[in-house]
């Protein structure tokens, strides 16, 4: 099985000015067919997105992946996703509209979705997209996914928590997953954690989009890494007209499962 995260940046292309010539529209037929072929490339069973778009848009991908697809509501304006070729069973959404999304946790998306794996497996895949600048914040969401995970644990399921945590190891939500048993791919089995923002154009790199397996999972990590071939990621300088799927870099894990 393999699982991904990624940061589509709202399916524009990175960066937009260069991208929209070609791309068009986030929610355009060409768009859906560009990342419908980025995300087979990346050759996922279970794929989990942040920025994400409309459930109508996400769905024609899908559709044309012949996966299923769950929706995690954003409060604003970033909806996360989960494509799969496994079928939906449940979701939960953590996020919620509210007068005061903006200063709420979860304000970008969290949830998750319960996917179908075997005749008799199952397994959690918790979609993170926590804030990126206030770090009380960030702890507070923490926090919140600490209660979460647990409950999902509880149901006996396995559970994979991935995403956007929009920071690096050695925060509130790393010590919670660490504390829970759970274990990051990165470190596990791909070399260790590495950065996931560095595309040339982009102010500073970082090593913020993680996956973490729970305990159960821990030893059938085979292999993880963070793709950065031609088409994700550019060297500098970003010559005009070149564009790049999204400022992040996707992260993926191997696992022999079920």
């Amino acid at each position: 099985m393999r699982i991904g995260t990624y940061n589509v940046l709202g399916l524009t292309g990175y960066p937009p000015k260069d991208s929209v010539q070609t791309l068009g529209n986030p929610l355009s037929e060409t768009t859906a067919a560009h990342f419908k072929d980025v995300f087979q490339d990346l050759g996922c069973d279970i794929l989990a997105l942040q920025e994400g778009v409309t459930p109508d848009q996400i769905r024609r991908i899908a559709n044309a992946m012949n996966c299923h697809a769950a929706t995690i509501p954003s409060p604003i304006a970033w909806p996360g996703h989960v494509i799969s070729r496994y079928p939906v069973k449940e979701s939960r959404a953590f996020s919620h509209v509210s007068p005061y999304a903006e200063d709420r946790p979860f304000s970008r998306t969290a949830g998750a979705a319960l996917l179908q794996v075997a005749d008799d497996r199952m397994i959690w895949i918790v979609d993170v997209h926590l804030h990126p600048g206030r770090i009380e914040l960030r702890n507070e969401e923490a926090d919140i996914l600490a209660v979460r995970t647990a409950e999902l644990l509880d149901t006996g399921h396995p559970v994979v928590v991935l995403g956007d945590f929009n920071c690096e190891i050695g925060e509130r939500l790393h010590q919670v997953l660490a504390h829970a048993g759970f274990a990051n791919a990165m470190s596990a089995v791909g070399g260790g954690v590495k950065l996931t923002i560095d595309t040339a154009g982009i102010e500073g790199r970082w090593k913020i989009d993680h996956i973490y397996v729970s305990s159960i999972l821990a030893d059938r990590l085979k292999h993880a890494e963070v793709v950065r071939r031609e088409g994700y990621r550019q060297d500098s300088p970003l010559l005009p007209g070149k564009w790049v799927h999204s400022d992040h870099l996707p992260v993926i894990a191997d696992l022999e499962y079920p």
